[in-house]
């Protein structure tokens, strides 16, 4: 999925909430919550809405600490923009998150949620939020296993990967190319094709 990348950007440079300091983003790709309660963070590159018939979006992440498992809740979905930044993804309207204290999906809800798998959490668990914005359906992973459609028919037409915790942990986030769920990597590699071969249509056919 495409994502808002910054080659300039180091692995030392840090990203933080500067109200609260909640959250903390280093470089691109890791993430180090220090919550006492329900926070988010989302991209700033929201989903394409149109995809070819069965293309999806899809992103990971990767546990690589998380000393309180049995008290944190992290939480991986999609939600618009705006966002309230002090609910989990799932856990208000227009928006879907999968959450590691039960297993449990959440849409557009507040507290009750609905049965979707077993708990996660421990560190080194992959958990991936894929979307096929077509059919608006939206799916997740757990260490490359697909767990089936978890929602049909998300109603906000614009949405970004948005991740949340209630606790201290930190992840890595994975916009591709290569993913744990290998049909992802699939994906990515023919949308790589795809878009090449499009630029250089582009280029044929550009007028001097």
């Amino acid at each position: 999925m495409p994502y808002d990348d910054n080659d300039d950007k180091k692995d030392e440079d840090i990203v933080s909430d500067e109200n609260n300091k909640n959250f903390e983003v280093i470089g691109v790709e890791k993430v180090v919550f220090n919550a006492k309660s329900d926070i988010m963070i989302q991209t700033n590159c929201p989903l394409p809405g149109i995809s070819q018939a069965d293309w999806f979006h899809y992103y990971e992440i990767t546990i690589l600490s998380n000393p309180n498992n049995d008290e944190t809740i992290i939480a991986i979905g999609l939600a618009p923009k705006n966002f309230p930044t002090n609910r989990l993804p799932g856990c208000n309207t227009d928006s879907i998150g999968f959450h590691s204290d039960e297993g449990r999906i959440f849409r557009n809800e507040k507290y009750t949620g609905s049965t979707y798998a077993e708990k996660w959490g421990k560190v080194n668990d992959v958990i991936g939020c894929g979307y096929y914005p077509n059919n608006r359906q939206v799916f997740f992973t757990i260490n490359g296993e697909n767990l089936g459609i978890a929602y049909t028919g998300l109603l906000h037409n614009i949405l970004y990967p948005t991740i949340g915790s209630n606790g201290h942990c930190i992840l890595k986030v994975n916009f591709g190319p290569e993913f744990e769920y290998k049909e992802a990597n699939i994906m990515s590699v023919a949308s790589k094709k795809l878009l090449n071969a499009s630029k250089k249509l582009l280029n044929e056919n550009e007028i001097p």
